[in-house]
């Protein structure tokens, strides 16, 4: 483990704050076609939050869902609603004692982006039905994926 190969620098791939912008927009045109008020965060690949949207009328407490979403999110590159499936295939103790974790959120409503399979942000919303927190998150997905697929014609460009 301590070869010298293993001293090095690890790049990390992550998302900006333009394209953070960009997706929380998606994500709030979502909820107004939905006529649902939530919350939503966007988090980067190490998990600190680059943008927060509390739309007015949502409850107090899903902001701090929402980021619960988002990190649990990018901490292991998949849907938070995928956990009820996951959680059935581990033992009592790891299904009993994850939930418990901080900042752990195991519903839908949270989502990794992936770029070459590697998580380098997430989206976590809160606040409508799991059906529509999904909904919202992954219009804000879909909007970076389409943003690095074409970028022109956006941030100035």
């Amino acid at each position: 483990m301590n070869k010298a190969s293993d001293l090095s620098i690890r790049r990390l791939s992550t998302i900006t704050l333009p394209l953070a912008m960009e997706a929380m927009r998606a994500a709030l045109d979502k909820a107004g076609a939905l006529s649902v008020r939530v919350s939503i965060s966007i988090v980067d690949a190490a998990g600190g939050l680059i943008h927060l949207a509390h739309m007015d009328g949502a409850p107090l407490q899903c902001r701090d869902i929402a980021l619960n979403k988002a990190l649990t999110a990018v901490g292991f590159a998949v849907s938070t609603g995928s956990w009820e499936s996951r959680l059935k295939e581990m033992s009592a103790s790891v299904r009993q004692g994850l939930p418990l974790q901080p900042h752990m959120a195991l519903f839908g409503g949270g989502e990794p982006v992936l770029l070459d399979g590697a998580a380098v942000g997430a989206i976590g919303v809160s606040g409508a039905s799991e059906q529509d927190d999904v909904g919202c998150a992954l219009a804000a997905v879909q909007a970076i994926h389409s943003l690095l697929e074409h970028p022109s014609g956006h941030f100035g460009n």
